[in-house]
């Protein structure tokens, strides 16, 4: 029995160190953490190419129809300002007295008449973009500036597109690609003022002109003063209160051609071209402008004026000047 027990104690020691001399699997030890993280390789991302189409793109181009729309937008938002009529708002700084008001009341009921102040010219140029803040300017801040008038129109209108302008204590006919002439016809009631009344023949006797050889020389002899009988027929007068005038514009129709805004257009077309004969009495008259009361004695359709083209050949129904 004794001799098992030590068999037995002499065969686990042996197998203890079996296993004590077998190698055990341990991990290999790791570096220490390094502070800077290791690069991360990012692969590309395929992007998708961009199409690009050509100008005139075949497939709903621009129609003429939408090019004629923007430009009309622009024509106005930019062109129409200028030759627009003034509010009575914008005009009530101009109203005649009360007591001409009464005076002439039944005159302003009647059609194409009426009675109309005009503030002196004091440089105050109308525009959509500059605003001249000379108190002055302020009050008037509309196309004319309150000094030009178009028995046409029946408004105020700029310089250059009125019967009448009141400056420099005159009054002018001031009006662009037109003829006009005015007289003064002594002291005749506005009421009574007729095609017949003495030292109109003159003026419903003038042939307007239809071609361009005599344009010229007619308006510079208009401006000279031409003498008939007793009476003097210029492009301007020397107004005087208990005095009746009487006026012939003949706005030709034709063109114009100016720019705004890299925008060329007819200014013509803004306009309301007459043959219009027309008197007035100046009623009232101070430093701060004249009173007129007038009537409309005839309007008839306007001609038109051959004008030479730059090559000398006539360009028909048309006269063209440029101004930006």
């Amino acid at each position: 029995m004794m001799r098992f027990i030590m068999s037995f104690a002499i065969g686990l020691v042996a197998v203890a160190g079996v296993f004590a001399q077998t190698p055990v699997n341990t991990p290999p030890p790791q570096p220490p953490a390094s502070s800077t993280p290791a690069p991360i390789t990012v692969q590309p991302r395929q992007v998708a190419p961009i199409r690009r189409f050509p100008q005139n793109f075949p497939l709903n181009p621009v129609s003429d129809s939408d090019q004629l729309s923007a430009r009309v937008v622009r024509l106005q938002w930019l062109i129409s300002p200028l030759y627009r009529k003034p509010g009575n708002k914008e005009t009530a700084s101009l109203a005649p007295s009360a007591a001409v008001l009464r005076q002439y009341a039944s005159l302003i009921r009647e059609d194409n008449s009426g009675v109309i102040r005009l503030a002196p010219d004091r440089g105050c140029v109308f525009s959509e973009r500059i605003v001249n803040v000379k108190d002055d300017c302020l009050k008037y801040s509309f196309p004319g500036a309150g000094n030009s008038y178009s028995f046409r129109i029946d408004g105020y209108r700029l310089r250059h597109l009125a019967d009448l302008t009141y400056a420099n204590d005159k009054l002018r006919i001031t009006g662009v690609f037109m003829h006009g002439i005015a007289v003064e016809l002594g002291d005749v009631p506005i009421e009574t003022a007729a095609l017949t009344t003495p030292g109109m023949k003159f003026l419903t006797d003038f042939q307007p002109a239809t071609s361009s050889e005599n344009v010229i020389e007619i308006d510079n002899s208009f401006a000279l003063g031409i003498k008939d009988g007793n009476f003097v027929y210029s492009k301007e007068v020397d107004p005087a209160v208990g005095r009746t005038y009487a006026v012939r514009a003949v706005a030709y129709r034709g063109k114009v051609v100016r720019a705004a805004g890299g925008i060329r257009y007819n200014e013509l077309d803004y306009d309301k071209r007459r043959d219009v004969i027309v008197v007035f009495r100046v009623v009232e008259m101070d430093k701060d402008g004249i009173t007129l009361a007038w009537r409309k004695l005839a309007d008839v359709e306007p001609p038109r004026i051959k004008m030479p083209k730059a090559d000398g050949k006539d360009d028909k129904d048309q006269a063209e000047g440029e101004a930006n």
